[in-house]
């Protein structure tokens, strides 16, 4: 599973829409239409899912022990 990115116009950072789906899962939808709220530049975008991609989640090594690595 990942999270469902856009990409802000304004900035041209990646956004999470908040979605959790897998790349097959995605692959699969029909085309659609949706908005999202982008919190760096504070406006609604509207994007289409052919601009989207899923962003597999990243762990690191703290994450998974709690512990810091040098």
């Amino acid at each position: 599973m990942g999270t469902l990115m856009i990409r802000c116009p304004e900035t041209g950072r990646a956004v999470s829409t908040d979605i959790s789906v897998s790349r097959e899962a995605f692959a699969a939808m029909p085309v659609f239409f949706s908005r999202t709220f982008c919190p760096y530049c504070r406006v609604s975008h509207e994007w289409f899912a052919k601009d989207a991609w899923v962003a597999e989640a990243v762990t690191t090594v703290r994450e998974q022990t709690g512990r810091r690595v040098a």
